[in-house]
């Protein structure tokens, strides 16, 4: 039995956030280059065709009513447990509600995520542990592996005042990717891009 096969992942789209930056929702900007497509709804698909279960975190019932049109039919949508806390009350959200080992997470503002890129976290999987890449030096705590038996370490951090995934590095097991590995499968690591401003939206239109 393979490790794919072992440890069943659910992909999991952060979609909470507040889009300030860029001045509209990011998650319905049209992909570059297909401009009838939403970031969404290529996200969803993509993860449909490489995870055993698809869940959505938006930050409340109005924002995922307006997603609904947006997503196959397969994608389970739920909301943060408690409103206005960040992106690691969206992990936690999203944690909670799937069934599989593990989740890969991502937020709804990486529209160049790599089929090549999944498939390699996916075979880096390890029971209980955090797969986390590293670009320049940092983690990409948005777009990581993550076991469900992580949950009590993520109450932890929540009730102790924190919101930013990157607190969880210091208590749970991690095994990181390294950059120079991470591009034999992306070379142009364009799956860590993120379109956060109408600059950045600018770019690749």
């Amino acid at each position: 039995m393979t490790e794919r096969e072992t440890l069943s992942i659910t992909g999991i789209i952060l979609a909470g956030g507040q889009s300030s930056r860029m001045g509209r929702d990011k998650a319905l900007l049209p992909l570059p280059g297909e401009p009838a497509t939403t970031f969404l709804a290529h996200l969803a698909s993509l993860l449909i065709e490489h995870c055993q279960d698809v869940v959505l975190v938006a930050r409340d019932q109005e924002q995922s009513h307006e997603y609904l049109p947006y997503l196959p039919p397969l994608v389970r949508v739920v909301t943060d447990e408690v409103a206005q806390v960040g992106p690691l009350m969206g992990l936690y959200s999203g944690l909670r509600a799937m069934h599989t080992s593990h989740a890969l997470v991502t937020a709804v503002d990486t529209p160049f995520l790599q089929p090549s890129l999944l498939n390699f976290l996916f075979a880096q999987a390890r029971p209980d542990t955090v797969t986390m890449p590293l670009v320049g030096g940092q983690a990409q705590v948005l777009l990581a592996l993550y076991p469900r038996s992580i949950l009590p370490l993520i109450e932890q951090r929540l009730q102790e005042g924190r919101r930013d995934p990157r607190s969880l590095l210091q208590l749970a097991q991690v095994h990181t990717l390294e950059e120079a590995q991470l591009r034999t499968v992306d070379p142009q690591l364009r799956s860590f891009i993120n379109l956060n401003t109408p600059e950045d939206f600018s770019l690749y239109r």
